[in-house]
C-alpha cells in the first residue's frame, strides 16, 4: 500500500528522533498529537526503520494497513 508518506524524504525532525532510537523505529503520524496523547492506530500511516548508529534506513518506510487518511472538512 502506498502512502504520500512512502515517497516522502524523511524531516530533520524525524532525524532527530531517528537518533534518539537507534535499532528503532520513526513514526508518520496524520494529524497534531502531543506528547503525552494517544495515538489512535488509524492516525499511524507508517514507519521508518533507524540503523543500530541512529539512522533512518533508506527505503525502510513500512506502511501501516490500519491507516485512514484524514479527510478535510
Amino acid at each position: 500500500m502506498e502512502t504520500a508518506f512512502s515517497k516522502l524524504k524523511p524531516t530533520l525532525q524525524m532525524m532527530q528522533e531517528a537518533r534518539k532510537n537507534p535499532n528503532g523505529w520513526v513514526y508518520a503520524i496524520d494529524g497534531n498529537y502531543g506528547p503525552n496523547d494517544a495515538v489512535p492506530p488509524e492516525a499511524i500511516a507508517g514507519a521508518w526503520k533507524v540503523d543500530a548508529v541512529g539512522n533512518i534506513v533508506p527505503g525502510s518506510f513500512q506502511p501501516n494497513p490500519k491507516y485512514q487518511a484524514k479527510r478535510n472538512k
